[in-house]
C-alpha cells in the first residue's frame, strides 16, 4: 500500500526552516512583491485623480495644472498578506468646467427684457471682464451692492425691454413723494410771482436775468430731487427750488404768450397798413392780447345811429393857402388852422374843418391832416407801474402835430348811459361824449370793443396829448371826429397820454384827474 507524500507547501516550510530557498519559492516571492508594487501604484494613481478632480471644482487659479500626472513610486513596505484589487477606472475631467468667483460688479444694462450685469473676475485682468444674465449669478450681495452705489436708479431699458414692475412701482413711489414734497414748499408770495414774471420778460439785462438763472429741465430736476434727498433741509436750498420751478413754469407760458403777441401786432398792421406802424410789446408780465377787442381804422355806426359822409358844400379852392376867405380852414374862425407842414395854429377848444369831398383841391391839400389818418411809429406796451397797457411814440413828435384819431363805435347818449353803468361797475369805460355843441349831447364813442391805438392811451394830469374836434366829409355838428395833436415836443419812447376829464366822458371814473389802469 503506497503511502501518500506530503504537500509541496510542508517542503516549503522545511526548506525555510533551514534557511535554504529553492527556486520555486523564490519566483513566488517575486510574484507577491510585484502585485504588492502594482496595487500601491494604483493607489497613487487615484489619489492624484481624486486630488486633481477636487482642484478643478475650486477657485479658478491665474495657472491651470495639467490632470495628466505622472505618480511617484514609493518605497516598498512590507506586507504580510496582499490579496490584489481590480483596478479603478478614474472619473472623467470635466472639460474647463472651473468656477470663478466674481469680485464686483461693474455695469448694469437690460436687453430683450433680461438683465446683464458686467462682472469683474477675482484674480483676473480687466480685459476678462464678462457679461453675464441675472439668472446665471449667484451673488445678490454683490447685486444690491451694486444698486446702492448707483444712486438705486431704476433699471435702464431698451426699445424692446419689458416692463419692470419692481423698478416702475419704485420709480412711481419715489415720483410721488417728491411731488408731494414740492407742494409742501409751494408758497410763493406775491414779491416771488413778481420776481419769477420778471425775470422771465425782462428784456433790459438778459445776461444777469435779474439774478434769477433758470436751469434746464434736466438739470432742475436732478436738483429738485438731491433737495428732495437730502435729510437736513435748508430753507434758502428750498426757496431757490420753489423759484426755479416757478421761473420754468413762467417762461413756458411767457413763450406761447410772446407768440400771440406777435400774431396780434401782425394782425393789427394788416388793418393799419402802416398807417400808422404799430408794435406790441411786453417786457413787465405775462399779459396777453385783450380778448373781445377788434382793431379799426375809423368810426363805425351803431344801433340806430346813421354818420352821413356826403357833405352839402365844399371849397372851391385851387390852392387852399392862408389867405383864401372862402376855404373850408376859414370857417374856423377866420383863419387857416394848419400850417404848410400839417401842424396846427389854433388853441385848444377850437373847432377844426377840414376840406371835404366836395371841395376841389386835391388829397395833399394842407387842410387836409386828420383825414389822411396818422403816419408815426407807435408802440403798445405793458406799463411797468400797474396801468396795464399803454401807448409810446417810436420816433420824436413835434408840438402840434397830428397823432392819432379816437375811434370806436358810435352809440346814441342813452345806449351810453345804459352801456356806463356796466362798465363803471368793472371800473372802467371808453365811453366819450360828443358835446362839443351848446345843445344836449346826442352820441358818444365806444371804444371799449372795436377801437385803433387810441384805446390803449391812458390818462394824466399832465398829458402831451390834447383833444380836437373836427369836422370833414360829416358836417353834422353832433358828430364831430376827435383828434388828438401833440401839446409839446414829444421825444422817441415817450409815453403818450391825454386828459380823460377834458372828454367829458360818461362814468364816474371820467369826473377825475388819477392816473389808473383803464386798459
Amino acid at each position: 500500500m503506497d503511502i501518500p507524500t506530503e504537500p509541496e507547501d510542508n517542503v516549503f516550510e522545511e526548506n525555510s526552516a533551514d534557511g535554504n530557498v529553492t527556486e520555486e519559492t523564490a519566483t513566488d516571492e517575486n510574484i507577491v512583491e510585484e502585485q504588492i508594487e502594482e496595487v500601491n501604484v494604483t493607489e497613487e494613481i487615484r489619489e492624484v485623480v481624486e486630488t486633481e478632480v477636487t482642484t478643478v471644482t475650486k477657485k479658478k487659479r491665474r495657472t491651470r495644472k495639467s490632470s495628466q500626472m505622472v505618480p511617484r513610486k514609493r518605497s516598498r513596505k512590507s506586507v504580510k498578506s496582499v490579496e490584489p484589487e481590480p483596478e479603478p477606472e478614474p472619473e472623467p475631467e470635466p472639460e474647463d468646467e472651473e468656477e470663478y468667483e466674481v469680485e464686483t460688479i461693474l455695469d448694469h444694462k437690460v436687453e430683450d427684457g433680461e438683465e446683464y450685469y458686467l462682472v469683474k473676475w477675482k484674480g483676473w485682468s480687466e480685459e476678462y471682464d464678462q457679461w453675464l444674465s441675472k439668472e446665471n449669478m449667484s451673488c445678490p450681495e454683490l447685486i444690491a451692492e451694486f444698486h446702492e452705489k448707483n444712486g438705486g436708479t431704476q433699471t435702464p431699458t431698451d426699445d424692446n425691454a419689458g416692463d419692470d414692475s419692481n423698478e416702475q412701482s419704485k420709480s412711481d413711489s419715489e415720483s410721488s413723494d417728491l411731488q408731494k414734497y414740492i407742494e409742501s414748499i409751494w408758497k410763493p408770495k406775491h414779491e416771488d410771482i413778481e420776481m419769477a414774471i420778471k425775470a422771465v420778460c425782462s428784456v433790459s439785462d438778459k445776461s444777469k436775468n435779474n439774478g434769477m438763472k433758470g436751469k434746464k429741465e434736466e438739470d432742475l430736476n436732478k436738483y429738485a430731487y438731491m433737495v428732495f434727498q437730502k435729510k437736513q433741509k435748508l430753507v434758502q436750498m428750498e426757496r431757490n427750488l420753489m423759484m426755479q420751478l416757478l421761473t420754468r413754469d413762467f417762461r413756458k407760458r411767457r413763450a406761447d404768450q410772446l407768440l400771440q403777441l406777435k400774431r396780434w401786432e401782425e394782425d393789427i398792421n394788416k388793418v393799419t397798413c402802416g398807417k400808422p406802424i404799430i408794435k406790441v410789446e411786453n417786457s413787465v408780465d405775462l399779459e396777453e392780447p385783450p380778448i373781445g377787442f377788434t382793431y379799426i381804422n375809423q368810426c363805425k355806426a351803431g344801433p340806430d345811429v346813421i354818420i352821413p359822409d356826403d357833405p352839402a358844400i365844399g371849397c372851391s379852392c385851387s390852392d387852399c393857402n392862408e389867405g383864401q376867405k372862402n376855404c373850408c380852414g376859414a370857417l374856423s374862425g377866420g383863419v387857416a388852422v394848419y400850417t404848410k407842414a400839417g401842424r396846427l395854429k389854433v388853441e385848444v377848444g377850437t373847432p377844426i374843418y377840414e376840406c371835404n369831398s366836395r371841395c376841389l383841391c386835391k388829397e395833399d391839400c394842407v387842410n387836409r391832416v386828420v383825414q389822411r389818418g396818422s403816419k408815426l411809429k407807435f408802440c403798445i406796451f405793458r406799463t411797468s407801474n400797474g396801468r396795464g397797457w399803454g401807448v409810446k411814440t417810436m420816433e420824436l413828435i413835434r408840438k402840434n402835430t397830428f397823432v392819432i384819431e379816437y375811434v370806436g363805435e358810435v352809440i346814441t347818449n342813452e345806449e351810453a348811459e345804459r352801456r356806463g353803468v356796466q362798465y363803471d361797475s368793472e371800473g372802467r369805460t371808453y365811453l366819450f361824449d360828443l358835446d362839443f355843441n351848446d345843445t344836449d349831447c346826442l352820441y358818444a364813442v365806444d371804444a371799449a370793443h372795436e377801437g385803433n391805438v387810441s384805446h390803449f392811451i391812458n390818462h394824466s394830469c399832465d398829458p402831451n396829448l390834447a383833444v380836437f374836434a373836427v369836422w370833414a366829409n360829416c358836417l353834422d355838428p353832433n358828430l364831430p371826429r376827435l383828434a388828438l395833436f401833440a401839446q409839446r415836443d414829444i421825444h422817441s419812447g415817450e409815453e403818450l397820454t391825454f386828459d380823460y376829464a377834458s372828454s367829458k366822458q360818461t362814468g364816474k371814473y371820467r369826473e377825475f384827474c388819477v392816473n389808473r389802469n383803464v386798459n
